[in-house]
């Protein structure tokens, strides 16, 4: 018995360890200087996985949403 409640204990603790899930670019894009953060720690490779091509994502939509912005004259909203 002692065995079966210890081994229920073990998977338990062990399912709690997963990985959390990557934050989505549209969390990024709303929080564009955490998604700055993020993509410069994927180039230095202190940061890897799927945060690495979300938050590059909103970054470079950001960049084309400013660069269109000023192609039609209109001021930096940063």
């Amino acid at each position: 018995m002692w065995k079966s409640a210890a081994t229920i204990g073990a998977i338990a603790m062990l399912a709690g360890c997963s990985a959390p899930e990557p934050r989505s670019s549209e969390y990024f894009a709303a929080h564009i200087d955490e998604a700055r953060e993020i993509v410069a720690g994927c180039t230095e490779g202190s940061v890897r996985g799927d945060e690495c091509t979300n938050a590059n994502l909103a970054v470079e939509e950001a960049k084309g949403r400013e660069r269109f912005r000023r192609f039609l004259g209109k001021k930096s909203e940063e």
